[in-house]
């Protein structure tokens, strides 16, 4: 085990690796993260690595017949593998289909891909698909029977840097299924279907030996939306900051921003300061739970949106690839008072990608 380098295939022609050393630390290397680990000898057979709080053990023997192949056992749940020894000791395990939640001494376990996708300065890129449904109330006429429902696709496209840090690019691409737009000529709600202005942000993250979280860049959005009712026909730009701390069992901090409008042909003047707090708990078993609400203060009205917030969510990995599937319930405390939202449900689904534009910056 000391000083071995083992790889096996995960999903998609995406490898992992692990480098084990004498002093009985070791490091894996998955989906652009890579995830600190410890193992130690049990016995006079035993192997046991320990992957965040869980210890896996194994049993190894050389099988007979045919040099450099081994069996591993895997003693929780009698799993039985092989891998082949090479004069360099690396070692080649099995196929993607074979890896799954429990994760193994080469593949990152669901528990170790959840704390991964917790921290917000995540160097592992993800394809975020948010379904959004939402009820409302205020002063306009019928504004309490409306409803919307909208699907927002947020990639996350790290960046990692020769120092460990990363830049970051994340776009939010809405596509409104059904908007109540109120219509000032005949008084009445009418729904609008088509793509809304698109956002993103650009930051630069780090992430210390300690697990504090710091992150600095701009947001922004695009005049996009394919109805002038759908968006506010205006470039707006501005700061945005993250300060938190991460464990192997909580994630918690703060992510304010604020944007200006800064061009464009729409008349609307905007001044919004929004921040998203974050208390998230990792009992284990890819599970997740806690609470992310998303604050904002519209300075042009004087009005605030303050919702309470309950978020939960499961890591599973299915055929190699990890994914994240996470509910959250929102009622909203404060709202604008004409119209605003009253009720907001989302069911968000994740899967773990290559960073195929991660070797730009290498």
């Amino acid at each position: 085990m000391s000083g071995l380098r083992a790889e096996r295939e995960l999903a998609n022609g995406e490898r992992s690796t692990a480098e084990y050393d004498a002093d009985g630390t070791g490091v894996l290397h998955a989906w652009g993260a890579s995830i600190p680990r410890t193992w130690e000898i049990k016995g006079e057979d035993r192997l046991c690595v320990t992957a965040k709080n869980e210890r896996l053990c194994y049993t190894l023997e050389k099988k007979s017949g045919e040099e450099g192949l081994y069996r591993v056992r895997e003693i929780a749940t009698d799993k039985v593998s092989e891998f082949r020894v090479t004069s360099d000791h690396t070692v080649a395990i099995g196929k993607s289909a074979e890896v799954g939640s429990q994760g193994g001494a080469v593949g990152p376990t669901a528990d170790e891909i959840a704390v991964e996708l917790a921290n917000p300065n995540t160097p592992l890129a993800s394809l975020n698909f948010k379904f959004q449904f939402r009820t409302f109330q205020g002063d306009l006429p019928d504004a309490d029977d409306q409803e919307s429902t909208t699907l927002l696709f947020q990639p996350s496209m790290p960046f990692p840097l020769a120092n460990g840090d990363l830049i970051f690019f994340r776009p939010a691409i809405p596509l409104l299924i059904n908007q109540p737009v109120f219509e000032e000529n005949t008084l009445e709600f009418d729904d609008k279907f088509g793509l809304g202005d698109i956002a993103y942000d650009l930051a630069y993250g780090r992430t210390t030996d300690t697990g504090l979280l710091f992150a600095g860049g701009l947001i922004s959005s695009m005049p996009t939306a394919t109805k002038d009712e759908l968006g506010t026909d205006r470039w707006t730009l501005g700061p945005e900051l993250l300060i938190g701390k991460l464990s192997k069992t909580y994630v918690l901090g703060a992510f304010p921003n604020h944007q200006w409008d800064v061009g464009g042909s729409g008349e609307a003047d905007i001044s919004l300061t929004t921040a998203q707090v974050f208390g998230i708990y990792l009992p284990g078993g890819g599970w997740n739970v806690g609470t992310t609400p998303i604050i904002a203060y519209d300075h042009e009205i004087e009005e605030w949106s303050i919702p309470l917030n309950v978020t939960v969510g499961k890591t599973v990995i299915l055929n190699g690839r990890p994914w994240k599937f996470a509910m959250e319930i929102n009622y909203f405390l404060a709202q604008p008072d004409a119209f605003g939202p009253e009720w907001f449900f989302g069911l968000n689904v994740a899967p773990v990608v290559e960073n195929v534009f991660a070797s730009w910056l290498k």
